[in-house]
């Protein structure tokens, strides 16, 4: 089996880029498809972004026919990116090759409501080149459905994102740190958590911290910091590397997502596959991983009070965040495992390769 994988570079820092990371960090999974990747996205303003793409296209026909390629595994976003990687399923299909999209647009249903009917056909269009169309969870499957049409519904698989897992909890109770891990921008909820944050400060312990780590896209982090008077009791530490994972997550009670849009975001199943509690939104696949009341807490967007509400519950009650981390590592163990996924991702390929013979 011959897999081309078309994904991000190293600078788009996010989920996208940890799910394709997980992949080339397995030996497993590299020997058992012969890898190949191909960046056709860097973080960049829309001029450079297409510039690269073109650029990159000779290579990767070039790699389709000399490596003999069987499958394309192309991660897709929304915007632009459902242009550029949905003409690389084109392309791929008219070399014969079978296509797999790997969707992650958190925003995609809600952009493709937006056009205008001639760009929405364009996108559909773009979807049906995939042979297999994998959302992150059951939620994102009646959209799909509608946007590539019910004849192609059979092609639609859910697969969800997946972690390695441990060996055995090692979440610490005495842990005191809050933790926001992912990209800063208002549809993550930062500024939710800050209002929240500020409206329990003077009723929790005052060595609790609100960690905030990954990309600041909108450059203003610490003004909002200042904003909410929460200097002291917050602060920024740039992005999260893999390296420096553990020492953060040793330090970390509870992970806080109070997302408006995603998928299934990476940073709620790497914090539970250590077994850290979280609280996040009811939205998208979210509820697929988090189970409000028995392995974390989930609230509606939006909804900062009721957030508050929630920090507050566990930070006070360690018995309860012991429970909560307890099942959340179970439930990433038994249904989120990288092990799990491949087997998924595994009968994927398969099938489609033998649908070619």
């Amino acid at each position: 089996m011959n897999v081309l994988m078309i994904g991000v570079d190293k600078t788009s820092i996010g989920g996208m880029l940890t799910v394709a990371e997980n992949y080339l960090h397995s030996r497993e999974f590299c020997q058992r498809t012969n890898l190949i990747y191909i960046p056709t996205v860097i973080r960049a303003g829309k001029l450079t972004k297409i510039i690269t793409f073109l650029k990159v296209l000779p290579k990767i026909a070039v790699t389709i026919y000399k490596k003999r390629i069987d499958i394309v595994h192309i991660h897709m976003g929304e915007r632009g990116s459902v242009f550029r990687e949905g003409f690389v399923a084109w392309l791929a299909k008219r070399m014969g090759v079978r296509t797999v999209i790997h969707m992650h647009g958190a925003t995609i249903e809600e952009w493709y409501d937006r056009q205008k009917r001639p760009v929405q056909r364009i996108a559909s269009y773009f979807f049906g080149q995939a042979d297999r169309m994998i959302v992150l969870g059951h939620a994102w499957v009646p959209f799909m459905e509608r946007a590539m049409g019910k004849d192609k519904k059979q092609r639609i698989v859910v697969l969800h994102n997946a972690v390695s897992v441990r060996d055995k909890n090692e979440y610490h109770k005495d842990a005191r740190n809050l933790l926001f891990y992912g990209v800063i921008v208002r549809r993550k909820g930062i500024d939710d958590l800050l209002r929240a944050f500020r409206t329990i400060a003077d009723d929790i312990p005052k060595e609790v911290m609100l960690t905030i780590y990954g990309a600041d896209l909108e450059h203003n982090i610490q003004e909002k910091i200042e904003k909410y008077h929460l200097e002291g009791r917050a602060v920024y530490l740039g992005w999260l590397s893999r390296e420096d994972q553990e020492q953060c997550f040793a330090k970390t009670m509870l992970n806080i997502l109070p997302s408006y849009n995603e998928g299934l975001p990476m940073t709620i199943l790497e914090t539970m596959a250590y077994g850290i509690p979280n609280i996040s939104t009811d939205i998208a696949a979210i509820p697929e991983a988090v189970t409000d009341g028995i392995n974390g807490r989930l609230v509606e967007p939006g909804e900062a009070d009721h957030l508050a509400g929630a920090m507050k519950e566990l930070i006070l009650n360690s018995d309860l965040r012991e429970r909560y981390s307890e099942n959340a590592w179970k439930k990433i163990r038994e249904e989120f495992s990288f092990k799990t996924h491949l087997s998924g991702l595994y009968r994927i390929y398969d099938e489609l390769i033998r649908q070619t013979g």
